[in-house]
């Protein structure tokens, strides 16, 4: 049991010889998941690394100079 009052169970790879822990329930079951959950945290990974580099993306265009702002306004307004 950690500090914090998780269980977990602890092993060395007996291949690469690497410390490996996972965390199990109070009655040391390992959780498994389906593959629609594995497919939708895929999906979420996704769409917080698109929207990180959006982010990215939007304050280059914030701190760009006039002219390059005023193109991107013509365009959104183009496209909207």
């Amino acid at each position: 049991m950690t500090n914090s009052g998780r269980y977990r169970i602890h092993g060395d790879c007996t291949v690469c010889g690497i410390h490996k822990n996972i965390f199990t329930s109070e009655d040391w079951m390992i959780k498994t998941h389906s593959k629609k959950e594995l497919l939708e945290a895929r999906e979420r990974r996704q769409q917080t690394t698109f929207n990180r580099k959006a982010k990215r993306l939007g304050l280059k265009i914030l701190n760009a100079d006039e002219d390059t702002q005023a193109c991107v306004k013509r365009c959104l307004r183009k496209e909207g």
